[in-house]
C-alpha cells in the first residue's frame, strides 16, 4: 500500500474535496491490493512516451523534445493484459505524460476495465482544465513531482519558475477532486530537515501523501534507499510519506511488486531500472511477473547498470 492509500485510509479532512468517483476507485483498490495472487504486482508503469519538456539535471529524459511514443494498439493491449492478470493499478509514467496523444483515452479505457489509473507527471502542463477533463476521463490519482520546499532548490533542479507550475498542479489537481501527491528525488546530500521542510509543505499544500526516491549511483551499491526509508519511518510514521524501499530489505521491484513496460514495449522490473527483462509486444505482460524471492538481492535494480536516472 503507498503513501496515499495509507492517508486516505482514515476519516480525515484532506479527503473530503475527493470526488465520489475517486473515492469508490480508492475502496475497489484496496479491495483489490488485498486479493492479488502471489507474483501480481500492485502496479504496472506504463512509459508512454519519452519525451519531456522539462530539463531535470538528474534525469534521463530531460528536456527530449522528440522520442518514441507508445503505439495506442500496444497500449490498449497492455492494459487489457494487466486488468486480466489481476493487475490493480496503472500509473501513465513518461518522459512526461501529459505530452502523449490521447492520454484521456487511455485513461477512460483503463477505467472501464476496472484499472485504478494514475498520472506521475511533472505538472508542467496540468491546468484546472486538463485535470478536470481527466478526471472526467476516469484518472483517479496524480503523482507531481516537486524536489524541495523552495522555488530555488527545486528549480535549480529543473528549470526556472517549474516550482510555481507544479505548484499550481497541485492545486488543479485538487480542486478535480483527484487523489492528489507529490513525487520526489532525494539525494544523498538532503539533510533530514530539508525533508521534513518538502513534508510541511505537502500538507500545507493538501497533497494527500508524498512519494520519495533514492536518487542513487546507476551502478555500484549505495545506503541511501535503506538510509530513506529509516528517515521516514521517524519523519512520518503515521505512513503520509513512503518511499519504493522495504525495511526487511531490497525494493518493490525485486520484490515483485512493481513492473514497468517502456514505449516500445520493453520490460523492466521498474521504471527505474537498467536492465531490461524482455520485451511485452511478444510475450505479453503477463510473462514477467514472478512472486519475491527468497532473499532480497544486494543492490537495487536502479544500481545494478545504466538507470533512467543519470
Amino acid at each position: 500500500m503507498g503513501a496515499a492509500e495509507k492517508k486516505l485510509s482514515g476519516r480525515d479532512k484532506e479527503t473530503q474535496n475527493l470526488s465520489s468517483r475517486a473515492r469508490l476507485d480508492m475502496a475497489v483498490l484496496k479491495a483489490r491490493l488485498a486479493a492479488r495472487r502471489p507474483g501480481v504486482p500492485h502496479s504496472l508503469f506504463l512509459g508512454l512516451t519519452a519525451r519531456c519538456d522539462l530539463a531535470c539535471r538528474h534525469c534521463k529524459y530531460s528536456g527530449r523534445p522528440g522520442g518514441a511514443d507508445m503505439p495506442r494498439a500496444l497500449l490498449r493491449r497492455l492494459l487489457a493484459d494487466a486488468a486480466a492478470a489481476g493487475v490493480p493499478r496503472v500509473v501513465f509514467f513518461g518522459g512526461e505524460p501529459l505530452l502523449y496523444p490521447g492520454l484521456e483515452e487511455a485513461a477512460a479505457f483503463a477505467s472501464r476495465l476496472g484499472l485504478f489509473t494514475e498520472l506521475d507527471t511533472n505538472g508542467q502542463t496540468l491546468s484546472p482544465a486538463r485535470a478536470r477533463a481527466l478526471a472526467a476521463a476516469g484518472l483517479s490519482c496524480a503523482m507531481i513531482s516537486l524536489h524541495a520546499a523552495s522555488a530555488a532548490r527545486h528549480d535549480a533542479l529543473s528549470g526556472r519558475g517549474s516550482f510555481a507550475r507544479a505548484a499550481a498542479a497541485i492545486k488543479a489537481a485538487r480542486a478535480a477532486g483527484l487523489i492528489t501527491y507529490i513525487s520526489s528525488c532525494v539525494f544523498s546530500a538532503s539533510p533530514a530537515e530539508e525533508l521534513a521542510g518538502l513534508l510541511a509543505y505537502a500538507r500545507r499544500a493538501g497533497a494527500h501523501g508524498a512519494r520519495l526516491l533514492a536518487y542513487a549511483p546507476p551502478a555500484g551499491r549505495d545506503p541511501l534507499p535503506a538510509r530513506l526509508a529509516g528517515r521516514l519511518e521517524r519523519l512520518s510514521p503515521e505512513g503520509y510519506a513512503r518511499t519504493c524501499a522495504l525495511p526487511g530489505g531490497g525494493c518493490a521491484a525485486t520484490a515483485g511488486e512493481v513492473l514497468y513496460c517502456g514505449p516500445g514495449g520493453e520490460v523492466h522490473s521498474c521504471p527505474y531500472a537498467g536492465a531490461a527483462l524482455g520485451s511485452a509486444v511478444r510475450r505479453g505482460i503477463a510473462a514477467f511477473m514472478r512472486p519475491r524471492p527468497a532473499a532480497a538481492p544486494a543492490v537495487f535494480p536502479c544500481q545494478g547498470g545504466r538507470s533512467l536516472l543519470k
